[in-house]
């Protein structure tokens, strides 16, 4: 699925049609892009020459391409025993990267449904509308309602009793859901999620996710802080997370000392605010959560080792106008088996390269969804990014030969040029480099930069030379734990 512009990754031509007309009336009515909108990280790279070729068969085999990056089909790992191609990342991170991507980004950029006359590169992205401050601001969080029985808190939702079918997990109360509208015949209401952003309801590990973050600005307000001053700690704990723990477990090590010690470098072409999106960041380098889904998970104790197309939200909930008002109780997500949290090792994320776990056909659907959603934002190739950040590029053999065999004849025709979001993998998982352990030195370079700058930006910003913090660190751990406190005092 498409963890940062769409709700829905297989988006049909007419959706984006209206959408398309939708924005030309609102620049013809005098609207205009906020500074929070679109920019490229790399402008010297705009030019046709830097990008992939245009054309019909450039476009066939991006298909082609997107069809080899999935993994065959196989029996389902055991999550929590350390199996061929998994990384060293807890899975939890997968999510809270997603969480950060959609939190970042809201924007529908392009028409995906494989017609070489809608894929046009784009010279110019200036004009694209970003929905989301892009600051780190978790206003993705905060556009949501707030308690009434309490408005300095926010509202979290009730889950459904199982009666007496399967368990709640150890520990849950029972607002642990996202608040809902209620039971509506009409798919496009019902029990709809209420909150700021709607895609992060369409996978269960990422809505309760979602739900640890509501959680945890209650504890905030619960340790006697205002709404306003809930918010602040909470946005500053969470630009701690994304730069210092999430980071971590995503950026080649010496690239990351690097920008922490002397600041962005390479990333200057920010707008005005300093907070342009660059699309190299949004639609490759961080576009990561795909390669690091797992195809099972152990879920909670009473799912093991559950297919990840079966922890999809509205799968729990059921049909239209039927099935629980809320989430069944059954359905918490159990984190000690996506985090360090209770001395045991969590199931981990996949590592970083070029295949994507699940099931054949979508895995295909998902990477072909990047990879003509990098061409048709005109991104430039992997080697000429790599050529400008003085980095000698993988190209030719030396790009097939770190890749599965049975992928080699689809790249075969993009050795020397190659689609920026599949090069950045491919760095990710090159054996005599990370070896799909965190990404390589290209892509951590764009993903530590644009966040770091992007923190910058916030007017409650970590990196202020007097920001006055009232915590010396916060980990994703941390958040959850955090958010399970309010489970000891409720209901």
């Amino acid at each position: 699925m498409d963890m940062g512009r769409g709700r829905d990754p297989f988006r049909t031509a007419e959706r984006d049609a209206i959408g398309a007309r939708v924005r030309a009336m609102a620049l013809k009515a005098g609207a205009r892009p906020s500074a929070a909108g679109f920019c490229r990280m790399f402008p010297e790279l705009a030019a046709a020459e830097h990008r992939l070729p245009e054309g019909g068969r450039t476009i066939v085999e991006l298909l082609g391409l997107g069809s080899a990056m999935a993994e065959p089909a196989a029996a389902l790992p055991e999550p929590r025993v350390r199996s061929a191609g998994d990384g060293c990342v807890p899975a939890g991170y997968t999510y809270l990267l997603a969480f950060v991507l959609n939190d970042l980004v809201m924007e529908r950029m392009g028409v995906l449904d494989g017609r070489a006359a809608d894929f046009v590169p784009r010279d110019d992205v200036s004009g694209l509308f970003n929905r989301r401050t892009g600051r780190l601001e978790l206003d993705s969080l905060y556009d949501a309602p707030r308690d009434p029985a309490d408005l300095a808190r926010l509202l979290v939702g009730p889950v459904a009793s199982s009666g007496g079918g399967l368990p709640r997990p150890p520990r849950k109360a029972d607002r642990n859901d996202l608040p809902r509208l209620s039971r509506s015949l009409d798919a496009g209401r019902d029990r709809v999620a209420r909150c700021g952003d709607p895609r992060n309801d369409d996978l269960l590990i990422l809505s309760q996710l979602h739900v640890a973050f509501l959680k945890a600005h209650n504890a905030l307000v619960g340790a006697g802080r205002s709404f306003e001053g809930a918010r602040r700690a909470l946005r500053q704990r969470y630009q701690w997370m994304v730069l210092f723990d999430l980071l971590a477990q995503l950026c080649d090590p010496v690239v990351l000392d690097d920008v922490a010690a002397r600041g962005p470098r390479v990333f200057t072409g920010a707008g005005e605010s300093g907070r342009a999106m660059p699309v190299e960041f949004c639609a490759a380098a961080f576009a990561l959560a795909p390669t690091m889904m797992r195809a099972s998970y152990d879920y909670n104790p009473s799912f093991r080792q559950i297919a990840r197309g079966a922890l999809v939200t509205r799968f729990a909930l059921g049909t239209a106008g039927r099935g629980p008002d809320s989430l069944p109780e059954q359905w918490i997500i159990g984190w000690e088996g996506f985090l360090p949290l209770e001395g045991r090792a969590p199931q981990r994320a996949r590592a970083f390269n070029t295949e994507l776990a699940g099931a054949p056909r979508t895995a295909a659907a998902i990477a072909t969804y990047h990879l003509l959603d990098g061409y048709r934002l005109g991104l430039p190739t992997g080697q000429a990014v790599a050529r400008t950040l003085g980095i000698a590029p993988l190209a030719g053999d030396a790009l097939l030969a770190g890749l599965p065999e049975r992928q080699r004849a689809a790249v075969r025709p993009f050795s020397a040029a190659t689609p920026l979001w599949f090069y950045l993998l491919a760095e990710a998982g090159a054996p005599d480099g990370p070896a799909g352990r965190h990404l390589g030195v290209v892509g951590s370079r764009i993903v530590a930069e644009t966040l770091w700058r992007l923190v910058g930006a916030s007017d409650s910003s970590i990196l202020a030379p007097d920001a006055d913090l009232d915590f010396e660190r916060f980990t994703l751990s941390d958040l959850v734990l955090m958010a399970g406190e309010q489970d000891l005092f409720t209901d």
